[in-house]
């Protein structure tokens, strides 16, 4: 089994581990091998988020989601308070954000300062979120050297299922940041064959003006509405045919001030689109799928007071792709291929447009060694239009040691191709003081990484630990070529090195039924090869614990902490820093929920802990949600 079929079958059994903690029910992932497996017996480093997790941290986003999540830091952008997410300190870019399987165009790799590949779907269509952490580029290709993160989104099942949300939210110091969300969800059988899902969001958060100068916003507001509509149609009991539309548009707005004292209100007006159909199969010795699909994001500025906004852009990925898992013997043989046709529009490319195909081909067995002992191994082979084959290879062992220890860890290869600016010889990035220039001889960014970890579990007491390294060469950045006047010119080109080795461990312990006590750490220690430096925006150590309390009729509790650890930025160094939260939620019945909590209780301000923070954290906010499930 495959795609969201599977991704349905394993997201309950997800939650079911979820709802009922003291039943230790086995989670089950689905991006690790494209098959089935239990979390602590995958062939890779995974955690899952279950929806229930994403809601009582009161996410509205995919990062929000997942920060917290064991090997999971934050990077700056610079613009509007905005982060993007970093796996085991690889950069936001580097990181494969798929939904149910279908690669997310990574708009922050191409468009300056951005994040805007955390808003694709709506938060009520979400069923589950796999975090990946370590090189996937074997099953997955291109940008996936820190990992993979894919969403799962909800499915029909055989009877109707509805959910309803509402959130309001207020900033407590200060104006600004008071907000809204507001998320539906539909799914069942329309008829014996025929299944339908039908979700929609819309949300509302006002910008945060900075303290120090109002004429700036320290945090950009944001107008979003999503929906997402989607069916199956079971041929027969072994094959079933799905397609999907999500269609959503976002509007970010700040003031800001140019060079020459002028205040003005930026707009960006984002609009972002992903259909697919795919037919699905599950036989006695073998599963598979077969889907073509397209996602598109559409970017524009918009300034007040005349002042020159920066130019569109448009962004799309057309795919074909099909693999098929087969059981031979007691082994398992999963191959499959791609073809993706990637455009980008851009007025600083010749003509405005540029293009470039990728094919693939990818192997994998998972093949059984002896006693408790599993290989997986595979390669894939990347044809870039522009630059030619990457091969990807990946070894991993998995060791039941005993029913409660498994020992597990491998290796692997991974890369990410150059955008289509970096690669162009023709493209001429001219906006704002600095000139960016394309490379054609510019090669992919390349990893190697080894992992060795292990997992305990005995009645109560859970303990997880792995060590990991990561050899990155040929990383891509800009060099400076040439100084006129203010304008400064770069030239896109791999001079970088970079060796970033950790540890991830962490305990889950549940001290009385109905209280549970989960705490994950990260230890980092990064080094330019080329200076002999760390690497900025990455702390040293960072952590979350959260203690979990359920009691009474109906009653929840959660109170927490995220600390980051210092770290260094624009040669500056950064302090550590560390939020608390809080919240408490009642089940009124069998179909309506109610949760009220505070964020940032310190009320912790980056601007005052340095200016030199590249990005905003909000301020002490409190928010109440009230849910319905039917």
């Amino acid at each position: 089994m495959s795609g969201t079929a599977l991704a349905q079958d394993a997201g309950k059994r997800g939650n079911e581990s979820q709802n009922e903690p003291d039943a230790r029910l086995p989670q089950v992932t689905v991006t690790a091998t494209r098959s089935d497996h239990e979390v602590r017996t995958a062939p890779a480093s995974v955690t899952l988020v279950p929806r229930e997790e994403f809601e009582t941290r009161n996410a509205s986003n995919l990062l929000e989601a997942v920060r917290g999540t064991p090997g999971i830091t934050l990077q700056p952008r610079q613009v509007g308070g905005r982060k993007t997410i970093a796996l085991r300190g690889l950069q936001g870019r580097h990181t494969l954000t798929l939904s149910d399987g279908r690669r997310i165009s990574p708009s922050d790799d191409v468009v300056g300062h951005s994040d805007y590949q955390y808003g694709w779907l709506p938060m009520s269509a979400i069923e589950r979120i796999e975090v990946i952490r370590g090189p996937m580029s074997t099953l997955y290709g291109s940008e996936a050297l820190g990992g993979v993160i894919n969403i799962i989104t909800r499915q029909p099942t055989d009877r109707w299922i509805g959910a309803a949300s509402l959130t309001g939210t207020e900033l407590t110091s200060g104006s600004g940041g008071d907000g809204h969300r507001g998320g539906l969800f539909a799914a069942g059988p329309v008829t014996e064959r025929l299944g339908l899902r039908l979700s929609a969001e819309a949300s509302r958060m006002a910008p945060v003006p900075l303290k120090e100068d109002r004429r700036y916003d320290e945090i950009e507001g944001s107008k979003a509405r999503s929906v997402s509509v989607g069916g199956s149609f079971r041929i027969n009991d072994e094959q079933q045919i799905e397609a999907n539309l999500a269609s959503g548009r976002e509007e970010r707005y700040y003031n800001d001030v140019d060079r020459a004292g002028t205040v003005y209100e930026s707009r960006y007006p984002i609009e972002r689109t992903q259909t697919h159909l795919a037919w699905i199969g599950r036989f006695s010795t073998w599963h598979g799928q077969l889907r073509a699909y397209r996602s598109e994001i559409d970017i524009r500025n918009e300034r007040t007071m005349g002042v020159a906004p920066t130019r569109p852009q448009n962004l799309k990925d057309e795919v074909i792709d099909g693999f098929a898992a087969l059981r031979l013997g007691n082994h398992t043989l999963t191959f499959g291929g791609e073809v993706r046709d990637e455009t980008l529009e851009n007025a600083g490319l010749v003509g405005g447009k540029d293009s470039a195909l990728h094919k693939a081909l990818f192997i994998q067995d998972e093949l059984p060694l002896g006693h408790q002992v599993v290989l997986t191994a595979g390669v894939r082979a990347d044809h870039h239009e522009l630059f030619g084959t990457e091969l990807s290879p990946r070894a991993y062992l998995v060791w039941e040691a005993s029913p409660e220890l498994v020992i597990k860890g491998g290796y692997g290869h991974a890369f990410k191709a150059p955008t289509l600016k970096q690669i162009s010889p023709s493209y001429v990035g001219a906006e704002g003081p600095h000139t960016f220039l394309g490379n054609a001889d510019i090669q992919p960014e390349v990893s190697d990484s080894i992992e060795i970890g292990a997992d305990w579990q005995r009645g109560s007491l859970g303990l997880r630990a792995t060590l990991f390294r990561t050899e990155v060469k040929d990383l891509i950045t800009y060099r400076l070529i040439s100084v006129v006047g203010p304008r400064r010119t770069y030239l896109y080109d791999n001079i970088d090195r970079a060796r970033l080795t950790g540890l991830e461990a962490g305990f889950t312990r549940d001290i009385r039924p109905g209280l549970t006590w989960t705490t994950d750490l990260l230890l980092l220690r990064t080094r330019d090869e080329a200076t002999g430096k760390r690497l900025e925006d990455r702390p040293n150590t960072s952590g979350a614990s959260h203690l979990d309390w359920r009691f009474g009729s109906g009653w929840s509790t959660r109170a927490g902490l995220e600390y980051i650890g210092s770290q260094t930025s624009a040669a500056t160094g950064l302090p550590s820093y560390m939020l608390w939260n809080a919240s408490v939620g009642k089940r009124l019945s069998r179909n309506f929920t109610v949760r009220a909590g505070i964020e940032n209780i310190g009320d912790v301000r980056l601007q005052e802990e340095s200016p030199a923070f590249g990005y905003a954290e909000r301020g002490r906010t409190v928010f109440v949600t009230l849910s319905a499930e039917l």
